[in-house]
């Protein structure tokens, strides 16, 4: 077990082409892959992506915050949305290797399995 770990942080904008390009501009992120739907970005140890405000893979609550959506690796998913769902802080559904979820203060996180606990599923494009 490797225990929790930082995953890519995600962010959600209307112009999210541009809004990498200050990223990389101003920050030095490295750029990745880039479609119409999300700018993928590098630093020395996680991902940054923005999303489209359209993304229908992650919940309208979630697109719609202004702020960063980390996510976090672990190693055992099913008890982490068992706790979470308990605590009733899981917004929208257990994709079965993720989900998101909202902490006290009413940030969202994403929370994902660690990769060497994966099935076949790519978190990082």
């Amino acid at each position: 077990m490797n225990g929790p770990q930082v995953g890519a942080v995600f962010a959600f904008s209307a112009t999210h082409a541009t809004t990498a390009e200050f990223y990389t501009d101003i920050v030095g992120l490295q750029a990745g892959t880039a479609d119409a739907d999300a700018s993928w970005l590098k630093a020395g140890n996680a991902d940054v992506v923005f999303h489209g405000r359209d993304d229908r893979d992650t919940p309208a609550e979630v697109r719609a915050q202004t702020g960063f959506v980390v996510w976090f690796g672990v190693d055992d998913i099913t008890g982490a949305f068992d706790k979470a769902k308990a605590a009733k802080a899981v917004v929208g559904d257990f994709f079965g290797d993720y989900f998101f979820a909202r902490d006290p203060d009413g940030r969202f996180i994403g929370i994902h399995v660690n990769e060497e606990q994966a099935h076949g599923h790519d978190h990082e494009h």
